[in-house]
């Protein structure tokens, strides 16, 4: 039992060391895996170039009609027209509605009438003052009885107009919530008005961007309705006032909306163009972080690689833009980083 036990514990240390073997064999295979014959390291390469470095903020907005009114009775009394089609385009000062305006029109003929006769009596004394057959007195009595009744026809006039409700500007009827021939009240809701021709978005911004956003800056918004389509506008106004809760500013876009596709009320996903100038830029791939500082490998015309440190300014996602420590053209590592160091020939397998 002792010989067997010795056998098998030496057989068991034989393996082990046999793998053991396999696996430094493997680990030396390793860093030459990506060398050709001459054995330089395989890695991929990029050309520092100067292309548009564009800085956007991004905000969830909600879409409002550039005007918006629900169009209300004046007066209580009966419908006597409704020009209400739901969804119907309605130049300013359309017929919307009318209400029974009978007394109203009566009382328009009636101070007409009286207004009429006043004035020809008014001319009669006018004429007899030639003459000085009447006193002053008579003629500047008739004269205010001709002012009061001009002014009292003025009101009748008003309150007819009233009785008629017309759009106030250019745009798309709602929907209809009362029927023609209803009796309804002042106040009553007949449908919505809205000009959607031009879509006003509004969204928030944080406070640390308001000395970056501006008037005219270029928005681009866009719809879960609608997938990738972009809609193109500006920033239209940025209100006064910080929100003291969120410290975030409400700003508003316009958009083009003559093809109707954007509704107000919608949940618009909103990209603001802060800047969108030429930079010396990088991939964030190529980076080497050393405590506060930043390197890169630096291919030179022998394919040898060396190391430099350079200065970055703005970041956007996967690009960083580079103040100093290279020149456009120069080529450095972009991937394979950890398999060289500097001094070392690599093979470019890739861009």
């Amino acid at each position: 039992m002792t010989k067997a036990h010795s056998r098998l514990i030496w057989l068991i240390l034989i393996v082990l060391a046999v793998f053991l073997g396999y696996l430094f064999w493997q680990q030396q295979q390793a860093p030459n895996s990506g060398r050709g014959p001459g054995g330089p390291i395989a890695v991929s390469t990029a050309k520092v170039t100067v292309k548009p470095l564009v800085r956007q903020i991004t905000s969830l907005g909600s879409g409002v009609a550039n005007n918006s009114v629900q169009i209300v009775v004046p007066a209580s009394d009966f419908l006597t027209e409704l020009n209400i089609q739901e969804g119907k385009a309605v130049a300013a000062g359309d017929i919307i509605a009318r209400l029974n305006n009978v007394q109203q029109q009566a009382r328009v003929a009636e101070l007409s009438a009286v207004l009429t006769d006043q004035n020809r009596q008014l001319a009669r004394l006018q004429n007899l003052a030639t003459t000085q057959a009447t006193a002053q007195s008579m003629i500047d009595e008739q004269q205010t009885r001709v002012n009061t009744t001009l002014a009292q026809l003025d009101i009748a006039r008003a309150q007819l107009n009233e009785l008629t409700i017309r759009a106030p500007f250019d745009g798309y009827l709602g929907l209809r919530l009362i029927s023609q021939g209803a009796y309804v009240n002042a106040g009553t809701v007949l449908t919505t008005l809205d000009d959607l021709n031009t879509l006003k978005v509004e969204f928030s911004v944080a406070e640390h961007h308001l000395a970056e956003i501006k008037r005219g800056m270029p928005v681009q918004v866009t719809n879960v309705a609608y997938g990738n389509l972009v809609f193109a506008g500006e920033v239209s106004a940025i209100d006064t006032r910080l929100d003291r809760v969120t410290r975030s500013i409400r700003v508003h876009a316009t958009l083009d909306n003559s093809d109707l596709r954007l509704r107000p009320g919608m949940l618009l996903n909103v990209k603001v163009e802060l800047a969108n100038v030429p930079a010396l830029q990088i991939s964030e791939r190529a980076l080497i972080p050393q405590q506060n500082r930043q390197y890169v490998f630096v291919v030179n015309s022998e394919n040898r690689v060396s190391m430099r440190e350079v200065e970055l300014g703005q970041r956007i996602p996967g690009w960083v833009e580079v103040v100093s420590g290279l020149e456009e053209g120069e080529e450095i590592v972009v991937e394979g980083i950890q398999k060289i160091r500097p001094g070392v020939l690599i093979n470019k397998v890739g861009a």
